[in-house]
């Protein structure tokens, strides 16, 4: 095994004793397009491509998650390099997010067919709480918490990333941080500031999968995805895809005392591959709510390159 390879696995096995987990939204659609989540994937399909997500999470739950994502992404005119942008809006309860993001990756050819990319990116949030909106049961008592006693609006919180992704025909590995630094979620002049702890906190993302050909129609693609992050508890997400005739993606998935959910992706003709997906609770959250439903829109636009060497699956 290539010694780059025994490194990437290396530091897997050493991040994943901690206890961490997931901040940022993430989509079950990623698997169409990882660059979300880890800018080392950038112009992995060797072709432009723009990839729209929207994602309604927990439906009849008030104040539930909604996030839309818009992405793109490149091979420039020199092979190793590639670049890509996402544009992310983000709403949970009386919290919304608009991001941007520029990723940038170096690609650097270990074989004929394996390759590993370091990504970087760098990002900004436009953050926003309406926190004096909130009915709080101290209203009800006529007393007055000052935490919630303003809104933030409009605070500006700038970050930068970094990925690394491997791969070859048939297997996949990642491992990313896609924001490194820990902003504060208040405004200094804020009255707030001094009250609360309230930071991003770096999230890191490690996935890996395998390609297993049944037939000449038929692909199986097992994969997991692992997120950590600091004071959290980790979260583990299994995958299972099944690709039949190379136009059709059916997949399972669980995340470990999460969701269980079902995928559908369908590559209507050279340019455009539609996906839903629809996943529920494994927890007391499903009483209070009817699933979490995502659709997926992606469109390669014309290439002048000539043939990409094989199937980008993954």
């Amino acid at each position: 095994m290539n010694k780059k390879i025994i490194l990437i696995l290396t530091i897997f096995m050493c991040i994943g004793i901690l206890n961490h987990a997931q901040q940022d939204a993430v989509t079950s659609q990623f698997v169409m397009n990882k660059m979300f989540i880890n800018p080392g994937y950038t112009g992995y399909k060797e072709q432009a491509l723009l990839t729209a997500v929207h994602r309604s999470q927990w439906l009849g739950f008030k104040g539930a998650p909604s996030t839309q994502t818009l992405s793109f992404d490149t091979p420039l005119k020199k092979n190793e390099l590639a670049a890509g942008g996402l544009l992310i809006h983000d709403k949970v309860g009386p919290t919304s997010r608009f991001g941007l993001m520029a990723n940038f990756a170096y690609r650097t050819r270990l074989s004929n067919r394996a390759t590993l990319s370091w990504g970087a990116t760098a990002s900004v949030d436009v953050y926003q709480m309406n926190l004096a909106d909130l009915t709080l049961a101290s209203d009800y008592y006529g007393t007055q918490d000052e935490v919630f006693m303003s809104n933030v609006n409009g605070l500006i919180l700038p970050n930068v990333g970094f990925g690394a992704y491997y791969h070859k025909k048939d297997h996949f590995i990642g491992l990313s941080c896609p924001k490194m630094l820990r902003p504060k979620l208040e405004k200094k002049n804020s009255t707030a500031y001094s009250l609360l702890n309230g930071r991003e906190e770096p999230t890191i993302y490690m996935m890996g999968g395998k390609q297993f050909k049944v037939n000449k129609e038929l692909f199986l693609i097992p994969s997991m995805l692992i997120r950590t992050q600091w004071n959290a508890p980790m979260s583990l997400g299994l995958y299972a895809n099944a690709i039949y005739m190379k136009d059709f993606n059916f997949g399972l998935y669980y995340h470990y005392r999460e969701i269980i959910g079902l995928m559908f992706q369908w590559q209507l003709d050279k340019q455009i591959k539609v996906g839903y997906s629809v996943d529920l609770p494994t927890n007391v959250l499903i009483r209070n709510n009817w699933g979490s439903h995502e659709l997926a829109v992606n469109y390669a636009l014309n290439s002048s390159k000539k043939r990409i060497v094989y199937p980008r699956y993954f």
